[in-house]
């Protein structure tokens, strides 16, 4: 018995109603659900980039963000690079502790 014909769109939504697989690029391939709870495990980290790209400032050939880090408030890093000075890259280390600043710079 000859299997009957079914065109690709009908069976990429057949397909797609348990969410697991897609039609995507010529193939099907698999995915994880949209309510598949490993997203969640994710979602922090994603979120925490989401959040250092809004505070990206970017210029001609160059940018700067800024960020704390999750566990330590009051400690953080800066990148630059060829924005408050021409042709240099920075990462500056960040510790607020004992009503001082302590700054780490790195240039290259």
């Amino acid at each position: 018995m000859k299997a009957p014909y079914i065109p690709t769109e009908l069976l990429d939504e057949i397909l797609q109603y348990d969410g697991r697989i897609k039609y995507k690029n010529g193939k099907f391939i698999n995915i994880i659900h949209k309510n598949d709870e490993r997203y969640n495990i994710i979602k922090p980290i994603v979120n925490k980039k989401i959040k250092i790209m809004e505070k990206t400032e970017l210029c001609d050939s160059g940018f700067y963000f800024e960020f704390c880090f999750n566990i330590h408030k009051h400690k953080g890093l800066v990148y630059d690079f060829n924005f408050s000075y021409k042709d240099k890259y920075e990462i500056c280390y960040s510790d607020w502790r004992n009503q001082g600043i302590i700054q780490i710079r790195t240039y290259l």
